[in-house]
């Protein structure tokens, strides 16, 4: 909120980034030609992709010890989705969209926007829209993290709003993670969010523009601090 610049880039945000539009390379395929494309040119176009993000980045890249530089980042990004080609998951599904954009307004006076990108949206045997997130991780996720996990309360928001969901129907959502281990894997979680998860995220996002409103900043840490771009702000707070 304060405009700060970030210290550095995580090469974690420049692989999942890379990754994550192989796959919508993949999907868009599948949704437009009725096939997926090749595998070595699903590669390719990742190899060229991750590349021009590296060479175009101006902030220092912060690499973790295991993949040290772009070279390691190639090799473990070719890992993760040669373990996808293996294993893509959704089979019988229709795909709707892929990287959709929506917005809703947060706000009574609709100067304030709840503003996103819905990975992959597709539509199982029975005409249910199902709500998927590509995530690139080592650690795997629990079935009581997807269960909580607010991304997709958003995602249902936004979805019921913008009339992709009848009202009162609830939307199915799944994790599509590709694992960064020695030998990558990919792993699905999936979930429901209703109307009263749109609630209760509605209720918690006027929460905090409440508290943004007023300046109440508060660090929170966890996990994400080791790789964080603004670590260095957030001690000096």
């Amino acid at each position: 909120m304060q405009g700060l610049p970030p210290e550095h880039i995580s090469s974690s945000l420049i692989l999942g980034s890379a990754v994550h539009q192989a796959l919508a390379r993949y999907y868009l395929a599948l949704k437009d030609l009725g096939k997926p494309p090749e595998r070595e040119v699903l590669l390719q176009s990742f190899r060229s992709d991750l590349m021009a993000r590296i060479d175009r980045e101006q902030k220092p890249i912060h690499y973790k010890s295991d993949c040290p530089d772009g070279d390691g980042l190639l090799a473990q990004g070719t890992g993760l989705l040669n373990a996808f080609l293996e294993d893509p998951g959704f089979s019988g599904m229709e795909v709707v969209a892929v990287e959709l954009p929506l917005s809703t307004p947060l706000t009574v006076g609709n100067d304030i926007a709840l503003v996103g990108v819905i990975d992959l949206l597709l539509k199982d045997t029975l005409g249910h829209l199902v709500a998927i997130d590509h995530k690139t991780a080592k650690n795997a996720f629990t079935q009581e993290a997807a269960d909580q996990d607010l991304q997709f309360s958003a995602y249902a928001l936004l979805l019921s709003d913008n009339g992709y969901l009848k009202p009162g129907q609830p939307l199915t959502c799944g994790f599509n993670l590709l694992r960064k281990l020695k030998s990558p894997k990919v792993e699905r979680r999936l979930t429901m969010r209703t109307p009263a998860d749109q609630e209760r995220f509605s209720r918690l996002a006027q929460a905090v523009l409440f508290a943004i409103e007023r300046e109440v900043f508060l660090p929170c840490q966890g996990w994400q601090c080791g790789d964080c771009p603004y670590a260095g702000a957030c001690a000096d707070w």
